[in-house]
């Protein structure tokens, strides 16, 4: 989403606002990482939220993700 459409959208409070203006700050200083360090992130994040039983080439992107909150 644009930022433009953000603050012109009828209807969302102040506050669903501001969290989408930082959501979109954060991605756009995410696509900006150099490669290193968006791969170590990914890795260290992943290993975070995996359980010791589990078996790494089994997990999916998506089951992991399920797994973090966003704000965490």
């Amino acid at each position: 989403m644009r930022l433009s459409t953000i603050w012109t959208l009828r209807g969302m409070s102040l506050r669903e606002r501001l969290n989408r203006t930082g959501d979109l700050a954060v991605l756009e200083v995410a696509r900006r990482l150099p490669k290193r360090l968006a791969y170590w992130s990914y890795i260290v994040q992943t290993t975070k939220h995996i359980m010791p039983h589990e078996i790494v080439p089994e997990m999916t992107a998506t089951n992991i993700l399920s797994r973090m909150s966003p704000n965490g």
